[in-house]
């Protein structure tokens, strides 16, 4: 290579020692409160309103005109607004059997997008039913994200593919769902973890194996005996005697996690 040579940092030679010109990148048109991206729903905001959406039809060349919360006039809630106004263009419309369905969708992905700005803000979620919890895997202790990453290379090949967040109930139980994606509508495995695992006295292999067995509901299909579903059977109880810290978890989760799920409900700390 000549001392004329160059190599760009994406490794790419220029045989003639000069670089091209840049590129413009356009500017990023930020999204607006006033209206819907493509600029034919158009939103109002009311202080009164704080967990209800309002829609009146024809305002603007027979679109409609969405009446939101004031709160969501933030820029957080944009993809919020955009289900929103979605969700108007329907409302709008005759009430068939489909669309009455997909308005019941887009209503349930609305507000829980709205939840979850509300958690990522580090604020209480909307008080709701029936939609996705705020998906929040990072603990005063310990961080789902990185234990999954442990335990899904460790013992999965890095295959599974799943959600995980530490569970709002304060129960002792942790479980496993299926859900459905509010922005994208593509289905997916939730685990979400007691917060009795989230305290000083749980070592890392406790989490761990806790979700290590979620996960296993994930990868093993429930079983069918005479008609009945057993959900720990058989293959399954083999493939949970695989975590290498198996007995020293379970004695963890029989003995210490009851201590620690009492000392929640009584509000002390962990």
């Amino acid at each position: 290579m000549s001392g004329t040579d160059q190599i760009d940092l994406f490794g790419q030679l220029d045989l003639f020692g000069v670089y091209p010109e840049p590129e413009q990148v356009p500017a990023v048109q930020k999204a607006s409160s006033d209206c819907s991206a493509n600029g034919l729903v158009t939103f109002k905001y009311n202080p009164l309103l704080k967990k209800s959406i309002r829609c009146k039809g024809g305002v603007l060349f027979g679109h409609p005109e969405v009446m939101l919360p004031a709160y969501m006039k933030d820029p957080e809630f944009a993809a919020a607004r955009e289900l929103a106004a979605e969700w108007a263009e329907h409302a709008v419309r005759r009430k068939t059997q489909k669309n009455k369905e997909i308005i019941k969708d887009l209503v349930s992905r609305f507000w829980t997008v709205v939840d979850q700005v509300f958690a990522d803000r580090g604020e209480k979620p909307l008080e709701s039913r029936g939609r996705i919890p705020p998906i929040r895997p990072k603990g005063k202790y310990h961080d789902l994200d990185q234990v999954l990453a442990a335990v899904n290379d460790t013992y999965f090949n890095g295959e599974l593919s799943c959600r995980i967040t530490w569970s709002n109930r304060v129960g002792g139980l942790s479980f496993h769902s299926e859900r459905k994606d509010p922005l994208t509508g593509e289905n997916f495995h939730l685990i979400s973890i007691s917060r009795g695992y989230d305290a000083a006295n749980c070592p890392f292999y406790a989490v761990a194996g806790v979700v290590y067995h979620e996960c296993l509901h994930i990868k093993i299909p429930v079983e069918i005996h005479g008609g009945r579903r057993v959900v720990h059977g058989r293959v399954f109880r083999q493939w949970e005697r695989r975590y290498i810290y198996y007995e020293n978890w379970n004695k963890w989760h029989n003995e210490v996690l009851p201590k620690n799920i009492r000392a929640m409900r009584r509000h002390k700390e962990l």
